[in-house]
């Protein structure tokens, strides 16, 4: 009886401390996670820079990469005016595909990463100075919580866009059900603010 008695008392410790425990606390040995935005590539060449682009290639922030070097730690804070450019969430979509978004009249923007060599040493990009790297995770800005659903003939795709109010990480996962022809595309804004770009691949990739 003693025995039961000290096991019972001992569950009921536990779960009192379970429950005095606060959001802000950490499990012990547990690194916390990374707040900050992280990009990190394969081992870059001298002369190199990491810039943020719009689709048409503007670019909206760069830093510069020393040789060896294989992440950067960019600052947001230097492209957060850049929500500015955000336009109507549909224009974003292929075009000639129609769009169902929720709700409607909500401002977006996707960017992307890009690296680059300065072989002329002029500090900007020219043709034939970018690296063979990307990735499919976007930089998203949107005015208000974003969901927008399309479906595409080429790639045969079905996509859905979830995005959080303000700038976020927007995740690309993709997968070919069993048996299907059409690939399942998500890009949701992620808690975590780490890119990893690697080398081309086609939408259909994860």
């Amino acid at each position: 009886m003693k025995r039961l008695l000290t096991a019972a008392a001992l569950l009921a410790l536990g779960l009192s401390a379970c429950g005095q425990g606060t959001s802000g606390e950490s499990l012990p040995g547990l690194p916390p996670l990374p707040t900050g935005v992280e990009v990190r590539f394969p081992a870059a060449p001298a002369n190199t820079y990491l810039s943020l682009t719009t689709d048409t290639g503007e670019s909206i922030y760069q830093m510069p990469v020393s040789a060896g070097q294989t992440s950067a730690a960019p600052n947001p804070v230097q492209w957060r005016a850049a929500s500015e450019r955000a336009v109507a969430a549909e224009t974003l979509v292929p075009q000639g595909v129609t769009a169902s978004l929720s709700p409607n009249g909500v401002k977006a923007l996707l960017l992307h990463w890009v690296m680059w060599q300065d072989k002329n040493s002029d500090g900007k990009q020219d043709s034939g100075e970018a690296l063979d790297l990307m990735t499919h995770d976007r930089v998203a800005y949107a005015s208000a919580a974003l969901r927008v659903s399309f479906q595409t003939a080429s790639p045969d795709m079905a996509q859905v866009w979830s995005l959080r109010e303000g700038w976020s990480r927007a995740e690309h996962e993709v997968y070919l059900p069993l048996g299907s022809t059409t690939y399942r595309r998500s890009l949701r804004s992620a808690d975590v603010q780490q890119y990893t770009l690697h080398v081309t691949t086609p939408l259909t990739s994860q």
